[in-house]
Parts: C-alpha cells; structure tokens; sequence
C-alpha cells in the first residue's frame, strides 16, 4: 500500500492521463466513436469556455459585455 501511495504522489500526471484515458475508451465503447468524439469536443469546448471566462474576469463581467454590445445595434 505505501509503495502505491508513493508512486501517486510521484506520478500524478500519469495516473491523470491513464484516468483520462480510461474515460474517453469508456464514451466511446457507451456511445460509439462518433458520438463519443462528440461528446469529448462538446467537453473540450466547455473547459475552453470556462477558462476563457475565468481569465476575462468571471461570467458577470462577460455578461455585462454581451448586454452592452446588444445595446450598440
């Protein structure tokens, strides 16, 4: 047990590619390939837009700029 706990907190980044990678085989066999492909850029386009908003300074502030741009037409 303590040689597995070691070897976690040496590899993180391979036990979270292999949990990743777990993942995506298991929407593809759910769903198929193209439905999981989907599903996988659907996700991919939700954690870029989450991002985007946490670096612009949260949902309020892009929600305000999308309002004020709807003013200007």
């Amino acid at each position: 047990m303590d040689e597995l706990l070691k070897f976690a907190k040496e590899n993180p980044g391979k036990i979270i590619g292999g949990l990743i990678g777990l993942l995506i085989a298991i929407i593809i066999v759910v769903f198929g390939f193209w439905r999981g492909v989907f599903i996988i850029l659907c996700v991919l386009a939700g954690v870029a837009i989450g991002a985007r908003i946490e670096t612009n300074g949260g949902f309020k502030k892009l929600w305000d700029r999308i309002l004020s741009q709807r003013d200007n037409f």
